[in-house]
């Protein structure tokens, strides 16, 4: 193992493979029995559909599915979808229709019959597999392209440098050593933060290279496999599809069963609790329910069956200077939130050469991204030791046993188990924002916007995104001292382990604005924040820009301006 020591307690981490041998992982053993884990997760899903439900109640879901697919179908048609979709379920609707004929007496098997096509073609569509050869060329190819995105183009011979190179850029820090310790006494739960379509892939091969785990079954939306280069590697290395087109019953009852019956069985998993990416650039300030709430069924389900297993929950923070679909993406979020309040603006041509930009960051910068492993908890938010022990917030020890318990049985209890859910979220997101690790570029934004908001109060915030870059002129000097004051008190919140900050932080304010400033928004045409020192300013050419990478520490508002900030001594 490689350790370096940084800024106060962050720790860079490198480790061996816990488990060179890819059959052993259990990731592996889950696709080769593949057909039968397809099988088992019909019936669960069939028997949890069937509850409650009649044989009217039966027909009525399949009807409704029907109806939100054809929906589906015709609004939001994708390139990735089978060939046959609308063949399908013509054929479920008109088999449908033939068993409304039918007497009470047989139409109850056939419509359970006909339920059962329409989940298995849920769960084929959902479960992946995982191929040994195709992993690890993937190791290969995502190794190339994590070093062209990461590190220059003369890092040294080969081009772009060789992995440890790569490696030293992608920072791994956090709880990991207490991870790798609870692999082999229970199911581990990765829940990342979600701000680029890189996160999947990026997760992944710092799981695989730094941290030294098996792999993870992770969650990809169904809308990446509109690549055929994309799909055929998610294929084959254990993602499962989800379709956020789909929100009828009978999908997310499979979706739910397929993580809930995959937990159980020990498979590691790792799914976005957002349930998709930021697209503001914030960190996430809530989460899905339903899939967080597998996990606490999955508990409850190892301990009916007398098992002493756990399910441990890690929140995972992906810190970047750069998401490559960050003018997408905000401009969707504002759309969105701010209807007919925001204009989209038109900027002006950009010079010939400028276009260039991307390539010229390609062969010229490089980035350090960090991946922060929170504290391990189990499904009810409780920390977890390195043993998997849990303890409450006074470090006394906790049976998670007997939160399932009525008496000395065993229950089912929805009401009580969406309580403990809602404890689970709240830990994950308390957990996103102290192990979050800021970096200079996301400060260096979130200084600048506030001072922009502030030098401009007169004007609403959508008026701000019309700004020009001649009409953003943050003077240095001010802007310095107000950047000052808010590191002081961004480090006050670092000693009180409520955020991590990088060894850049222990710079002077002026070396950590031009080293944020550098850093920032990477492989975009426009700049989010310049720096002309012959006329004493600092500019912005996207204030939208600006704005998506300031979000980033948007959450510690409140901290940071708890103490009101007299303004007229910066202008």
């Amino acid at each position: 193992m490689e350790k370096t020591t940084t800024f106060k307690e962050i720790v860079d981490y490198r480790f061996d493979h816990l488990e060179s041998d890819l059959k052993n992982w259990p990731i592996y053993k889950l696709s080769e029995r593949r057909a039968d884990f397809v099988e088992e997760l019909n019936n669960i899903t069939i028997e949890n559909l069937l509850r409650d439900l009649d044989v009217v109640g039966i027909q009525e879901l399949i009807a409704k599915t029907i109806y939100l697919e054809k929906i589906r179908m015709r609004k939001t048609p994708w390139k990735v979808d089978p060939p046959n979709e609308k063949l399908f379920w013509r054929r479920i609707e008109e088999k449908l229709t033939q068993i409304k004929t039918l007497p009470i007496e047989l139409a109850g098997d056939k419509s359970k019959e006909l339920l059962y096509k329409v989940v298995n073609r849920y769960s084929e569509e959902i479960v992946g597999s995982f191929k040994i050869q195709t992993f690890k060329f993937a190791r290969i190819a995502l190794t190339i392209f994590f070093k062209i995105l990461f590190n220059r183009f003369w890092e040294n011979i080969p081009f772009w440098g060789r992995r440890k190179s790569l490696l030293d850029k992608i920072k791994l820090t956090g709880h990991v050593p207490d991870v790798r310790k609870l692999m082999d006494k229970g199911t581990v739960v990765l829940l990342p933060t979600h701000s680029s379509n890189l996160d999947s892939i990026f997760i992944g091969y710092a799981i695989d290279f730094k941290a030294g785990l098996p792999s993870f079954c992770y969650g990809a939306g169904l809308n990446l496999y509109n690549s055929e280069f994309a799909a055929y590697f998610m294929n084959r290395l254990g993602a499962y599809r989800l379709d956020r087109r789909k929100k009828n019953r009978v999908y997310l009852e499979t979706l739910k069963t397929m993580s809930r019956r995959m937990t159980t069985k020990g498979v590691n998993n790792l799914f976005f609790p957002g349930g998709t990416r930021s697209r503001s650039g914030a960190l996430e300030t809530k989460v899905k329910m339903g899939l967080l709430g597998t996990l606490i069924e999955a508990q409850r389900k190892l301990i009916e069956t007398g098992s002493d297993k756990k399910v441990f929950v890690v929140p995972v923070i992906l810190s970047y200077p750069f998401v490559l679909e960050a003018r997408v993406m905000i401009d969707e979020y504002l759309r969105q939130e701010g209807k007919e309040k925001y204009f989209k603006r038109k900027y002006k041509k950009v010079k010939r050469f400028s276009k260039l930009t991307f390539f010229n960051h390609l062969f010229s910068k490089r980035q350090t991204t960090w991946v922060s492993f929170g504290q391990p908890m189990d499904v009810l938010g409780n920390a977890v030791d390195s043993d998997g022990n849990s303890k409450d917030s006074k470090g006394y020890p906790i049976q998670v046993k007997d939160y399932f318990a009525v008496g000395e049985v065993i229950r089912r209890d929805l009401q009580r188990e969406s309580v403990y859910t809602k404890k689970l979220s709240d830990s994950v997101l308390d957990s996103y924002k102290k192990d979050n690790v800021v970096l200079t570029a996301q400060f260096a934004a979130y200084c600048a916007f506030k001072y922009l908001e502030r030098l401009e109060s007169d004007k609403d915030i959508y008026d701000l995104f019309l700004l020009e870059e001649t009409d953003v002129r943050l003077p240095i000097k001010k802007f310095t001292a107000f950047s000052e004051l808010i590191l002081e008190r961004l480090k006050n919140l670092e000693k009180n382990n409520g955020v991590k900050l990088t060894p850049e932080f222990n710079l002077s304010i002026e070396k950590i604005i031009q080293n944020g400033i550098s850093e920032l928004g990477h492989y975009s045409v426009r700049n989010p924040l310049k720096i002309n020192y012959k006329k004493g300013y600092i500019s912005t050419e996207d204030v939208k820009l600006l704005y998506f990478y300031h979000n980033r520490l948007n959450v510690y508002d409140e901290q940071l301006f708890a103490e009101k900030i007299s303004f007229a001594e910066f202008i």
